[in-house]
């Protein structure tokens, strides 16, 4: 079974290329969530130079657009101190106080309204047609185990939609932020998805495998070398919760 790792902005062209000279000749799917304009420029090209398989999921509202990501909004507007704490929290609220929080936001703050270049649908067509797999992350980026079942099932519908118009792949899916439930598991199978990735940081076992929460290692493009062959070793996977547990400890003592 593949090693999946899952990457999100891509800024270090140098120190991802190094990673993926490791990667060459290895049984490894690439995932980037997101589709950050960094993929394209930084990259995706060197993907292709090292011939390794990969799947960028892409949020559909986004395409062709100067909208940010709405986490980088939360940071923009309060500060990259407090706003990563808010994403954070906010991340655990219902998916409409997620949304009405962040109309308040634009709507009470001084500063300018926020704006990120994002990917084309010349640019997602290009890399399609070099090999890159351009897959479903959902339509506005909600937290998937937060929305009603309205909510998802209007989140599958706007995003498959603008998939299928643009000749991308529909029935490939990866949850936002990882976050699913049984519901959202229905609706992605109810639309044909036939696979669904997590942002688990675990590597998949044949035993009890299922297709609709598949794993990944998560990574970036500066991970350290000896962290990143230990994450891919599987070794980390099973320090990770006894390093966890003595944090826990030693907060208590």
């Amino acid at each position: 079974m593949k090693t999946i790792l899952a990457y999100h902005t891509i800024n270090n062209p140098e120190l991802f290329e190094n990673q993926l000279k490791f990667l060459e000749g290895k049984d490894v799917l690439l995932t980037v969530d997101d589709g950050d304009i960094s993929f394209y420029e930084n990259a995706y090209k060197i993907i292709l130079k090292y011939d390794i398989s990969c799947i960028l999921f892409i949020i559909t509202s986004l395409i062709d657009s100067d909208q940010p990501f709405w986490w980088d909004e939360i940071e923009y507007y309060l500060g990259k101190v407090e706003g990563n704490k808010k994403v954070w929290e906010v991340k655990g609220w219902p998916n409409k106080e997620r949304e009405a929080y962040l109309e308040e936001l634009r709507g009470t703050s001084a500063k300018p309204i926020l704006k990120y270049k994002q990917l084309t649908t010349s640019q997602l067509r290009e890399m399609q047609d070099a090999g890159i797999i351009i897959a479903n992350h959902s339509h506005t980026h909600p937290l998937f185990d937060q929305c009603t079942q309205e909510e998802l099932e209007t989140e599958m519908v706007q995003s498959l939609n603008v998939l299928k118009e643009s000749g991308f792949t529909s029935d490939i899916f990866a949850y936002p932020n990882g976050n699913y439930s049984q519901k959202s598991e229905e609706v992605l199978k109810k639309f044909g998805v036939k696979k669904a990735f997590l942002f688990d940081h675990k590597i998949n076992r044949k035993k009890n495998f299922n297709p609709l929460r598949i794993s990944r290692l998560v990574v970036n493009d500066t991970t350290p070398m000896w962290k990143f062959k230990l994450i891919l070793s599987g070794w980390h996977t099973k320090i990770l919760p006894v390093t966890k547990m003595l944090a826990k400890l030693k907060k208590r003592l």
